[in-house]
């Protein structure tokens, strides 16, 4: 072949390459900015609250009611969920918070290096969790007890959202920030889930299935302790735990965050034999490399790359394959899934009116106050005792801003909402918590942003 048939054939494969990266790359940057959940909670939101407003979408809103209820000769009550919701919320929902346990298990590791950088994200979630609790409790005291349920909706963050909001910011926001920020919505959204589940179970307790659910737990603390690295133990244990812990009248949520905390974070790895291993492969790739002949009829191509990724699925640890394996799954699928089943907000006269009552005022003050006021104190209070410092480059108005952007429950607001009113007795509170909730998310999302691009402009001319 001569010199300029050689480089007109590069210059075709090139052109070939370049067309395909200007299809793929759009969607690939599209499924990995962290954004795209926020956004698509936000579109599911907005059909679901039109659903329950507009006569003509009115069967999208009552699909979520329809009866799924699995039925069994031996047992009637095999699995105790009744409708589409309840599926949703105890099914879907479970893989949503062990994707949830998957990230802070990971934080724990990367990023919370020593005792002092562990203290401060969990001094800041308990103020963020007990302060908006007493302001909720002060607002409600004396109310009905039907209304004692609803501190979970103030006690949550809603994470797609924050992170949106701090990805928007982007440079205007140290990196340290940010870590915080989220660490601290993770650990007081699972605290909240993990007590309301306790506290607020969908049925009657039935300890010999918690006795079940804490054998199956076992057996997942003796995998992790031998650091097996294979997803199916774990996948098969996780289902059983599911069930147990569904059928003990504990949430079944719960059982995702256990199952989280016992996935592998480290693994084994004899660093020399996988590096030969691997030369070896990309060697015989190399070989077996041929531009006459396409990937997929060079067999010989094929087979090699196979055994790389086979090699470097063995070389990484099961929580990060875990996680980026469900990530498609939870912000795609899951949490439009669950926009749709729960935040269908009726907004009325009737709910209007309910807006100036006393959960109505306990809800918002505590989002909108109580997270920001107990995340900052408790934070000053753990720096001051010289317990912990701030994360690097980190600012005060920095810490004030994200904690305000924490008031922002809304996604799991509403959920902390199913859990504490459930039942058509109480349907009018988990209505007005929902509309509530998506108030103080607005609220908290325009102070908190004009806070943190003030304090990002001042600290961006400061070092400039």
């Amino acid at each position: 072949m001569s010199r300029k048939s050689r480089i007109a054939k590069a210059r075709r494969l090139l052109s070939q390459q370049h067309s395909a990266q200007s299809i793929i790359s759009p969607f690939a940057k599209f499924l990995k900015q962290q954004t795209t959940g926020g956004v698509l909670l936000l579109a599911f939101s907005a059909i679901a609250i039109a659903a329950a407003n507009i006569p003509a979408l009115q069967w999208l809103h009552n699909f979520w009611d329809k009866d799924l209820t699995l039925t069994f000769n031996f047992n009637a009550n095999f699995l105790p969920l009744h409708t589409v919701r309840e599926w949703v919320n105890s099914g879907l929902m479970t893989i949503f918070f062990f994707f949830l346990g998957l990230e802070i298990k990971r934080e724990m590791v990367i990023e919370w290096s020593s005792l002092r950088t562990v203290l401060l994200p969990i001094f800041a979630a308990v103020g963020g969790i007990v302060v908006p609790v007493a302001i909720y409790f002060a607002a409600t005291c004396g109310a009905d007890a039907a209304t004692t349920p609803g501190w979970g909706i103030t006690a949550t963050t809603g994470l797609a959202f924050t992170i949106c909001m701090l990805t928007l910011l982007k440079s205007r926001i140290s990196r340290g920030v940010k870590v915080f920020i989220t660490s601290v919505a993770i650990i007081d959204t699972l605290v909240t889930v993990v007590v309301m589940s306790v506290l607020y179970p969908s049925h009657s307790i039935y300890y010999g299935f918690l006795v079940a659910a804490a054998a199956i737990v076992c057996v997942l603390a003796l995998l992790n302790r031998f650091r097996v690295n294979y997803a199916f133990p774990y996948l098969a244990l996780g289902i059983l735990l599911w069930f147990f812990v569904l059928r003990s009248g504990v949430h079944a949520t719960l059982a995702g965050v256990i199952l989280a905390l016992t996935i592998p974070s480290s693994i084994k790895i004899n660093q020399i034999r996988f590096y030969v291993r691997s030369k070896f492969m990309l060697e015989k790739f190399k070989e077996a490399y041929n531009t006459a002949t396409p990937l997929l009829k060079n067999e010989q191509e094929q087979k090699q790359i196979g055994n790389v990724l086979r090699e470097i699925n063995k070389a990484t640890p099961l929580i990060l394959r875990t996680e980026n394996a469900s990530y498609p799954w939870v912000h795609f699928c899951i949490i439009p899934i669950f926009a749709l089943a729960n935040i269908g907000i009726v907004i009325n006269s009737a709910s209007a009116g309910m807006l100036t009552s006393a959960v109505a005022i306990g809800i918002f003050l505590g989002l909108a106050v109580g997270k920001p006021l107990g995340i900052t104190l408790m934070s000053l209070l753990a720096v001051k005792l010289k317990l912990t410092s701030l994360p690097e480059k980190a600012r005060w108005a920095e810490i004030v801003g994200g904690s305000v952007l924490t008031g922002m429950g809304f996604s799991m607001s509403i959920f902390a909402g199913t859990i504490a009113f459930d039942g058509l007795e109480v349907v009018d509170l988990q209505n007005l918590g929902k509309l509530v909730a998506l108030i103080s998310t607005l609220f908290a999302a325009l102070c908190g942003y004009i806070i943190l691009a003030g304090a990002g402009k001042k600290y961006t001319s400061h070092t400039s």
